[in-house]
């Protein structure tokens, strides 16, 4: 009895290792595709990674780029202002303002035309 199951089982193994192959292949398939998975993701998240990066290098030049041209203007402003300054000054200077009012036909006063006040006390 031990010969014949061994020769039932004999018979039926060629079947069983056909099942045993089409299961280490669908293993093997499916390794394959969590490693296909696993690559596909690690490539997607290097993507977004790098367009992160270079999406933030961009700003940091676009701002980089606004603060010199902010610098330019204020060096700008700063060198009007003291022109406008300079000109204020010379425009106010009594030397000026006295060569204008005699070029206009004014002239000094004469000594009758000044009026002396004196200030007289309170208490008097």
């Amino acid at each position: 009895m031990l010969v014949a199951k061994k020769q039932v089982s004999q018979s039926f193994s060629p079947g069983r290792q056909h099942v045993q192959r089409v299961a280490a292949r669908q293993q093997h398939s499916l390794r394959l595709a969590e490693q296909k998975a696993k690559m596909i993701s690690f490539m997607l998240v290097f993507a977004l990674i790098a367009v992160a990066l270079v999406a933030h290098f961009t700003y940091l030049v676009d701002v980089n780029h606004r603060i010199g041209r902010s610098m330019e203007e204020l060096r700008a402003l700063q060198d009007e202002g003291k022109h406008l300054k300079l000109e204020m000054a010379s425009l106010q200077s009594p030397e000026r303002l006295e060569k204008l009012a005699l070029e206009m036909g004014l002239k000094y006063p004469g000594q009758e035309q000044l009026v002396i006040l004196t200030a007289v006390a309170a208490g008097n």
